[in-house]
């Protein structure tokens, strides 16, 4: 009789250990996510890795299922105990996520309000776990307490989200292209940048009067600007050579302007004029190419911070304050949960008290870790840099006070992190077209889960952006700002090749050009060529393969439609293939069957065909073989400006978090000049 009646209480026993068991591994669970997401997430504007982006977006849309089914286990205990709190708790800043992970994509930030509602449930049982658990009054302070407090982790990645939507970003946007529009009116036109860089916490402007209603800005005294931060007599800035903290200043500020692309707003043609005279100012300077390019990589970084992070929010002071309190209790809580709570366990449970300890100190570690890493980030951030920088200009006790500046300098010398890989990544018809993906993971089952492979689709390793790269599209932009200049007229060869240059879409002339370039390459090796005529044939084979690269893997970034840019793509696979059918041994047998074509005539008006022709016609037709690549180098110069205006700026965000594009860089270098495309992006 006893024992028939002990077997109901072993059996509860057992489910409440099952339970306790759960709790502990999906703690774990959660506590590993957040320690991806936080490290990784440093990575991301770096990293184009496709596994690493596959196990974050698990990740970052797994977590708040998890939390959820957590928090409902912890809940319908039938038992209390402080751990349950602080595990709680614990769930609540996990929901808040990393500070460098808090949107995987651009369009989580328009997500805010249900992001908010979600929350606030939790954040409710939560509170109401708080409420009925805690009996001690030290622990319902303590446990309140930490709840508050790791509370502000949600409320920053909501504001978070709330300042990289659309529709905030509007606002924002609109008093600058106010200030903009009606810089003339305050006889202020001397700026010769005109973004503000950091102002007062809200500019007021006046009401504007019918019939046009233009508002007016005031106060555009405590306005720092551009021209402020260069006219400086500090010594700060004025002991800064190389321009870095002023070159900070100016990405800032022009990030300002890729932020009013985003929220829909144009530039007035005046503003364009002047940023235009800006960049051919800083071109012509001795490595003005690479000045440029440097601007342009820390404004992106700005712009990925704005759209996935939280390190704009986390520059306000109050919290920072939490951030620095936050990281106190999360060390104190394991011993607040040891003294503080009141085990209510039966003896078989008394065994899993070591566990729990464990898995508490093990989740406040992680935290603790992921805090302090991300305080120290956010201190020398890139924002905080330009928060430094304009407090000391603003501030007359800064100027005169030599130990502030020296401290704004050390900080400021820190660079924890790259602005981005500076990679380009490669493609090669020739080489990939008789590729075929994996069905077990490119078929239409999978189609909802992964990002599909296509025929000929394989990407050869990615390549270093070199300084010559860069000095090429500088060189090119420069005389296309001057004289209007087009790279076959510069080498006098326009009424041979320029054929190549009008064909049906600029998919076409990619890729025409790209086997052409694939030809010369082994037609006229490296080897062959004098150190300029090398650098050269690193510009063209880097850029060739890489625009290539661009038409198979990113066709959003290009002119055009991008399913017809994958349909013209998929043609010039199937050809390569039906031409080279049994040459698949080497890339210098494929070139040799290409050329038989040639000599026997058969050369169809194919994509494949075309771009062989042109390849003959550069190695038969140039005497010098150097300037085989000066023509190439020149060209791909030239297509890579052309294609880069676009507006499309959605597509150019997405890849933000891919490790960014370069033609993304460029995009921005024209956006500046003013340098448009038709808003149907028609050919």
């Amino acid at each position: 009789m006893a024992g028939s009646e002990s077997c109901p209480c072993s059996h509860y026993l057992f489910s409440e250990a099952i339970r306790v068991v759960r709790i502990e591994a999906l703690l774990a669970i959660t506590a590993s996510m957040l320690v991806f997401l936080g490290v990784f997430g440093l990575f991301r504007r770096r990293c184009g890795n496709r596994t690493l982006a596959l196990v974050a977006f698990c990740a970052y849309n797994l977590s708040p299922a998890i939390i959820a089914y957590t928090l409902g286990l912890i809940q319908s205990a039938s038992f209390s105990s402080l751990y349950f709190l602080v595990w709680a708790a614990y769930l609540v800043v996990v929901l808040g996520c990393a500070d460098s992970y808090t949107a995987h994509s651009i369009e989580d930030n328009e997500k805010w309000k249900s992001f908010n509602l979600h929350s606030a449930a939790k954040c409710f049982m939560t509170s109401w776990m708080i409420v009925s658990y805690a009996t001690h009054p030290m622990s319902i302070l303590c446990a309140v307490f930490l709840f508050v407090i790791l509370f502000a982790k949600v409320d920053g990645r909501t504001r978070a989200l709330m300042l990289a939507s659309n529709s905030v970003m509007e606002k924002k946007c609109k008093l600058l292209a106010d200030y903009m529009s009606t810089e003339h009116q305050h006889g202020d036109s001397s700026h010769e940048d005109p973004a503000t860089m950091r102002g007062q916490k809200k500019s007021p402007w006046l009401d504007g009067k019918a019939p046009d209603y233009l508002q007016k800005i005031v106060g555009l005294d405590r306005v720092i600007t551009v021209e402020k931060v260069w006219d400086c007599q500090g010594r700060l800035l004025k002991g800064d050579p190389n321009g870095r903290l002023k070159d900070l200043c100016l990405s800032f500020s022009l990030f300002k302007f890729i932020c009013m692309r985003f929220a829909g707003y144009s530039l007035p043609q005046e503003a364009h004029n002047k940023l235009r005279r800006l960049i051919q100012h800083m071109l012509s300077e001795e490595n003005g190419h690479e000045r440029v390019f440097k601007v342009i990589e820390v404004e992106l970084a700005f712009l990925f911070d704005l759209l996935y992070t939280k390190y704009p929010v986390n520059l306000n002071p109050y919290r920072s304050f939490c951030r620095l309190l936050l990281l106190v209790i999360v060390a104190a809580a394991p011993l607040i949960a040891k003294f503080s709570a009141k085990v209510d366990f039966n003896d078989w449970l008394s065994l899993s008290e070591g566990p729990a300890n464990i898995v508490t100190i093990l989740l406040m570690m992680s935290i603790l870790v992921i805090e302090f890493v991300h305080f120290c980030i956010t201190i020398f951030s890139e924002w905080a840099k330009v928060t430094y920088i304009c407090k000391y200009v603003q501030n007359d006790w800064g100027l005169k006070n030599r130990c502030s500046g020296k401290l704004i300098e050390i900080m400021c010398r820190v660079w924890l992190l790259k602005p981005w890989g500076r990679q380009l990544r490669q493609y090669s018809l020739l080489q990939a077209y008789s590729y075929s993906p994996w069905k077990c993971v490119n078929n239409k089952f999978s189609t909802a889960y992964f990002d599909q492979e296509g025929d000929g689709q394989k990407q050869i390793p990615p390549t270093n952006l070199s300084k010559q790269v860069k000095k090429a599209i500088a060189r090119s932009l420069r005389k296309y700002l001057e004289k209007g200049q087009a790279f076959l007229r510069r080498n006098d060869l326009s009424d041979e090749f320029s054929w190549a240059c009008d064909l049906e879409t600029t998919t076409h002339v990619i890729m025409v050009w790209h086997i052409a370039t694939t030809f010369c390459e082994h037609e006229v090796p490296c080897a062959q060529l004098l150190q300029e005529q090398r650098d050269n044939f690193d510009i063209a084979t880097k850029l060739s393969q890489y625009l290539a690269y661009l038409v198979v893997y990113a066709p959003r970034l290009l002119p055009g439609h991008p399913c017809k840019t994958k349909y013209i793509f998929g043609r010039a696979v199937s050809e390569a293939r039906e031409t080279l059918v049994g040459s698949s041994v080497s890339v210098e047998k494929r070139i040799q069957k290409l050329k038989m074509g040639i000599d026997n005539e058969q050369c169809p008006e194919t994509i494949v065909g075309r771009g062989t022709q042109l390849g003959m016609k550069l190695v038969n037709g140039v005497e010098d073989k150097g300037r085989i690549w000066k023509v190439l180098a020149d060209f791909w110069a030239d297509m890579i400006l052309y294609v880069a205006p676009s507006n499309n700026t959605v597509a150019h965000a997405k890849y933000l978090t891919t490790g960014g594009e370069f033609v993304t860089h460029v995009w921005v270098l024209v956006s500046h000049i003013g340098i448009t495309r038709d808003p149907q992006d028609r050919e």
